[in-house]
């Protein structure tokens, strides 16, 4: 047992760490592949059969993900890291200026759900209708308390390093 979580600590330490980083808000497509890669090639380290067997899970789910497989052409789009559309697996629909809308794409299902929350509330079902300058007023309202949150929240990171 005491060898197990010796195992654990040692190799899947950088985990939580990942997780944090990929479950802030605003960062670029490229952050968070890069941040996944980073995890991919720290388990393709790891030794042992447990070790082994966890690596090959990993690399399973990444390649079977095709959503994850474009949205890595993308990023290398994004990045300047390919220039040629035509050689890489990205849907025929999908137009250059589209990608560009891409930069900042979220990853992990917890940014997608706080952008439905974001949506439920103008997207009500009980709501009978919305005029163009209310929806307007609505959203002014909403990147406000967004960008107001977003801003307390690194005020909130750089005061925990704080010296007393």
């Amino acid at each position: 047992m005491k060898g197990n979580l010796t195992f654990i600590h040692s190799n899947f330490a950088c985990l939580p760490i990942a997780i944090t980083r990929l479950q802030k808000q605003g960062i670029l497509l490229s952050e968070g592949i890069a941040i996944i890669q980073d995890i991919s090639s720290k388990f393709s380290q790891l030794t042992g059969t447990a070790g082994i067997d966890i690596n090959k899970k990993l690399q399973t789910v990444l390649n079977k993900n095709k959503g994850f497989q474009i949205f890595c052409n993308i990023s290398k789009i994004l990045t300047g890291e390919e220039e040629n559309v035509g050689d890489l697996d990205i849907p025929e629909d999908l137009t250059s200026s589209d990608m560009a809308y891409f930069k900042f794409a979220p990853i992990t299902s917890a940014d997608v759900e706080r952008s439905f929350s974001l949506y439920k509330n103008i997207l009500a079902p009980n709501r009978r209708s919305f005029k163009f300058e209310n929806l307007k007023k609505s959203l002014i309202v909403q990147c406000n308390n967004y960008f107001r949150d977003a801003v307390n929240d690194d005020d909130e990171d750089r005061n925990q390093f704080k010296f007393i």
